[in-house]
């Protein structure tokens, strides 16, 4: 019995940098043909024998649009399911609709629910392999095997590389109250630490994403460089208010440092991109959801962003793996 790989249109690139690693261990790469019709209908087709095998799909659930996305999810799923695959691994490094993922009003879904029972709803699917999910009860909406590997385990060994292992300088901080998990167990992946500072905020007028940075509480940032650490990066508007606080309390630089790289436009007469450089900001993403390099050249003043091949590879294989381990991957390295 033998292990495929397949990608979805927009992660053909990072799918075949996966198998390429994997080379050596009997995984084989498969392609998928997307038909696109008149109606905007699309029609997944398996180019590879899959009968009795295991499969790895790996799927952006961000392009080109989070909707069209879950329904091309949907039918590549249902495709494998009917080329007899023995089962489905999703390898999804960003997943939407995660945030809603709770009645924050009268008469709304939770639709992170719905997604899963979507999902779910193939018993081929057997697991589920993302990255830094926006909370860690999403987990609970599964039945099937969910493994959330944290975004610091390819996000601090880059700060760590960058200042040649000496972090006295640099502090970590979370932009509100529900990040100082995320940003504390980063802190902990950095080198062990377990101090980080918090900012404090709320939202004013209505549901938008205008934010009010009120102050700060936490170790001195003055004369020091900050990690200002978060889930995900999508309009810039908290980001930015944050950052701009931060200076005001005299960090020297701050970088804002997330797995997902989201970069929704906040309205209609300019981009997140644009936006965030104007602003002066120096982010760290992972590659979540995928970017062309042209895209990475035109940003590259003020974008980094990280390779995820490596640790796929290593994800794929343990999960493969009799007896195989996926959170060896992300145990901390600095704690005992």
């Amino acid at each position: 019995m033998g292990i495929h790989i397949l990608a979805t249109e927009h992660m053909t690139d990072l799918a075949s940098k996966v198998c390429e690693r994997l080379k050596d261990k009997n995984f084989l790469y498969a392609e998928v043909e997307y038909v696109h019709f008149p109606s905007q209908e699309v029609k997944p087709r398996i180019l590879t024998t899959v009968r009795g095998e295991h499969t790895y799909l790996f799927h952006s659930l961000h392009h080109p649009t989070p909707n069209d996305a879950m329904i091309k999810l949907l039918l590549t799923n249902d495709a494998l399911a009917r080329s007899s695959a023995e089962s489905i691994t999703l390898v999804l490094p960003y997943m939407s609709y995660l945030r809603q993922d709770r009645k924050d009003e009268s008469r709304v879904p939770i639709s992170a629910r719905v997604m899963a029972n979507l999902i779910e709803a193939n018993p081929k699917v057997k697991k589920i392999i993302t990255l830094d999910t926006h909370c860690d009860q999403i987990q609970g909406f599964y039945d099937i095997s969910f493994d959330n590997i944290p975004g610091s385990v390819v996000l601090a060994p880059y700060f760590q590389k960058k200042y040649n292992q000496d972090l006295s300088d640099l502090v970590v901080v979370s932009p509100d109250y529900g990040g100082t998990k995320r940003a504390r167990d980063f802190a902990g992946y950095l080198d062990g630490r377990d101090e980080i500072g918090v900012m404090e905020k709320r939202r004013s007028g209505d549901r938008s994403n205008k934010v009010e940075t009120l102050g700060y509480q936490g170790p001195s940032v003055e004369e020091k460089n900050v990690v200002l650490y978060d889930d995900m990066i999508d309009t810039g508007g908290s980001i930015i208010s944050a950052t701009q606080a931060l200076h005001h309390f005299g960090a020297k630089k701050v970088y804002a440092v997330a797995a997902h790289g989201i970069f929704s436009p906040p309205q209609v007469d300019i981009t997140a991109e644009e936006r965030l450089r104007k602003a002066g900001m120096q982010a760290v993403v992972t590659k979540t959801i995928p970017r062309s390099e042209q895209y990475q050249q035109e940003n590259e003043d003020w974008l980094t962003m990280l390779p995820l091949d490596e640790l796929l590879a290593k994800a794929v294989l343990e999960t493969s793996t009799p007896g195989g381990s996926i959170s060896s991957l992300f145990r901390k390295k600095n704690t005992t």
